[in-house]
């Protein structure tokens, strides 16, 4: 784990190992995870507790009205998720135990249950046998006779997911806006005389919000569909850039009517030192769109996984 983070963590009474996190904090049982190659939250904090809707509404209340900055919460079968992120790791470090404070005390406020009480039933440990199980990657320690109830509903919640339409064409179209979207950028990008991973970034991300927002199915095929169409744009971008250079290369030269098309053709054909400076920039796009493309859909793959039943 990142040793700012880390320290932070120590501090706060939690026991670090590795890049997760795990102990009791202001009477609350808490599990830490950091995931670096996560951009949109690469640390997530997740407060045991049970709360009635009511407790909860007042919760979301609290942290909406304190507008915290890069801060996503919600709430799970278990208690309270934070996923936390920032400029910085070091700068999210700093202001890591404001966060905790501020959570626990809204918490308290609200008469959550903590430490002591499962967070599935609300009734005390004494009252049953409890165990601590590992549950969406975070340690979580409920009654044993609550685990049936959890599996239940997770087996109930895939077999919805599974038994959702599909939408493959609505989810295409909202993945082929983000490639022309990333493909124009690409062209001006490289007009500029750049390569870059931005626009596989930015062709990615807009292709998965849309195919969401289009009511696409979040599955492999979404992964898939979205990574072909990014690498096919960029590669489309970077000729539909070179055309146009060369094209505007001979307007420069005197050439009143010039076919662009068949000027790149000739100059391919023709011109060893364009054709060796195009096929290595080729190269060099399609190496950038991967590396770029495996990063955004590593967070992808986390998300779509579907939590599978507690042992």
């Amino acid at each position: 784990m990142n040793k700012y983070l880390a320290e932070v963590f120590s501090q706060a009474g939690l026991t670090v190992e590795g890049n997760s996190a795990y102990g009791q904090c202001g009477g609350f049982e808490v599990s830490v995870s950091y995931t670096l190659m996560d951009n949109v939250a690469p640390v997530k904090v997740h407060f045991s507790c049970y709360t009635t809707d009511e407790q909860k509404r007042t919760v979301e209340e609290a942290f909406r009205a304190a507008a915290t900055k890069y801060t996503k919460y919600s709430f799970t079968s278990y208690g309270l998720l934070l996923g936390l992120n920032d400029f910085t790791i070091k700068r999210l470090a700093g202001r890591m135990g404001q966060i905790f404070e501020f959570a626990v005390q809204t918490l308290k406020n609200c008469g959550a249950l903590g430490s002591g009480y499962c967070p599935v039933c609300g009734k005390g440990f004494e009252e049953g046998e409890n165990r601590k199980y590992a549950i969406d990657g975070a340690q979580i320690t409920v009654h044993t006779a609550c685990i049936g109830d959890i599996n239940r509903l997770i087996e109930a919640e895939n077999a919805d997911f599974i038994n959702a339409p599909n939408n493959y064409l609505k989810g295409f179209a909202g993945a082929l806006i983000g490639a022309v979207v990333g493909a124009a950028l690409c062209i001006l990008i490289y007009m500029g005389g750049y390569l870059s991973t931005i626009s596989a970034f930015i062709s990615i991300a807009i292709g998965w919000f849309l195919y969401r927002k289009f009511g696409g199915k979040q599955n492999w095929v979404m992964v898939v569909m979205i990574s072909v169409l990014t690498l096919i744009a960029m590669i489309a971008a970077l000729y539909g850039a070179a055309i146009i250079q060369v094209g505007n290369a001979y307007i420069d030269a005197g050439y009143r009517e010039v076919n662009y098309i068949e000027a790149f053709s000739y100059e391919m054909t023709y011109n060893d030192e364009l054709r060796e400076a195009f096929y290595s920039d080729l190269t060099w796009l399609i190496v950038f769109t991967v590396l770029g493309a495996a990063f955004m859909i590593f967070t992808i793959i986390k998300s779509i996984k579907r939590p599978t039943t507690i042992k």
